[in-house]
């Protein structure tokens, strides 16, 4: 019989720890010296126009991605990661704490920030992740690194492999950063110079795959949550690998001298989320009422008007109504429903051939304008057309649509001063 020892869970119960890893994220100068391996594009929907990037915009960029990108972690032109390996770098601080830091290290105008993701500890230490090393034993010489220069100690301070964990301990307080209670994972593959072309795209830089369960973000407030929410939803409902199980509103949690126990935090983080669970538990008497109210504004729409008005040509195609708002109850209930469909640009598309079959393209892209209006007005509910000519096939190409580049929720921004 196997005997369960539960004292190292007992242990562990303490307001000091915590069973979660913190990536934070922080503003980069993308024409910044430390800034590191940039992509040619960052991904679908990311838009940047300015050398300054918010963290949000580095959070959703890497919940879009399914990845965190392995750095050097260039601090004046010189790598503070040792070894052959750069590495995704974590706090173990603990969620409340985190973020008291994050809000007090910022208004002092250091680098970091309260955004971040935070992912299950034994998920990450699994996939290769360990604590950090602070300072060794035995003296060394420690090289300096100029001008990006790879930074490796002596194979007999530290074999080659462990160096990435490495961080610099000075005497007398002169470099000490214990406070962070650093954890890194290490990234084994062939890495880019800084002097080579950069990659194409963001998802071709190496890093580490976010497919753990259980993951969560910490926000600063409500409006960037909902951003963060329309990313997750898209991921859940693409049936990508990993989950998120919360989102956390910082503003909302408590001081951290109220947080002492931890069932006190876990209620905190309860309380002050968004429960993911809710946009997947819709009653079926909902979900019907709900597609009834969407059919009848579909109904209601002067199919004749638009077809004596000059959209009678013979235009073949495919037309769909695209729904902006992924967490709209109409959205979510057309999901449910299996009436919507997303297609490999993460769009979800309603077909409105159904209710208006036989028009020529044109006709039904008019139709869909009114249909988007009429939304709009009536439920608040973000849509525009997604159209191919030739073909209907909702990936073909070339395909027509009205983009919404300013809808936050689709489109990642670089630059929202809300995101800072």
């Amino acid at each position: 019989m196997m005997f369960h020892d539960n004292r190292a869970e007992q242990n562990n119960n303490r307001f000091d720890l915590s069973p979660y890893l913190i990536h934070f994220f922080r503003k980069i100068d993308l024409c910044g010296d430390d800034v590191g391996i940039v992509p040619e594009e960052w991904g679908p929907g990311e838009i940047v126009e300015d050398s300054i990037v918010s963290p949000l915009f580095l959070l959703r960029n890497a919940i879009r991605l399914k990845r965190l990108w392995a750095t050097w972690s260039f601090r004046n032109k010189r790598r503070t990661i040792y070894g052959p390996d750069p590495a995704v770098c974590f706090s173990d601080m603990p969620v409340a704490a985190f973020i008291e830091a994050g809000q007090a290290r910022e208004k002092k105008g250091q680098a970091m920030s309260p955004i971040a993701l935070v992912l299950p500890k034994m998920q990450v230490h699994a996939k290769g992740a360990r604590p950090a090393i602070y300072g060794l034993s035995e003296p060394c010489r420690i090289p300096k690194g100029d001008d990006y220069e790879p930074r490796l100690l002596p194979e007999n301070a530290l074999p080659l492999s462990e160096q990435y964990r490495y961080v610099t301990l000075g005497e007398q307080g002169t470099v000490d950063w214990t406070h962070e209670r650093e954890w890194r994972w290490p990234c084994r593959e062939p890495q880019l110079s800084i002097d080579d072309m950069p990659p194409i795209h963001g998802k071709y830089v190496p890093g580490l795959d976010l497919t753990f369960n259980g993951m969560g973000v910490i926000v600063r407030n409500e409006n960037q949550a909902k951003k963060v929410l329309s990313d997750i939803l898209v991921l859940s409902d693409t049936h990508a690998a990993g989950c998120y199980d919360f989102i956390l509103i910082g503003s909302k949690i408590p001081p951290l001298n109220q947080l002492r126990d931890p069932a006190d935090v876990q209620d905190a983080i309860i309380n002050n989320s968004i429960n993911l669970s809710y946009f997947y538990n819709f009653s079926d008497r909902r979900i019907k009422a709900l597609n009834q109210e969407f059919d009848n504004c579909v109904m209601s729409i002067n199919k004749e008007d638009i077809e004596t008005i000059g959209y009678r040509g013979r235009e073949f195609g495919g037309c769909w109504l695209w729904l902006t708002d992924p967490a709209h109850e109409i959205t979510r209930a057309l999901f449910l429903n299996n009436r919507i469909q997303i297609n490999s640009e993460n769009r979800y598309l309603f077909n409105v051939d159904a209710f208006f079959r036989g028009s020529s393209l044109g006709a039904r892209e008019e139709f869909t304008r009114r249909l988007c209006q009429l939304l709009l007005k009536k439920y608040n509910l973000p849509a525009t057309y997604h159209s191919v000519v030739g073909s209907s096939d909702m990936d073909g190409i070339p395909h027509y649509l009205n983009a919404p580049t300013g809808d936050r929720l689709i489109f990642n921004h670089g630059h929202d001063q809300d995101d800072f």
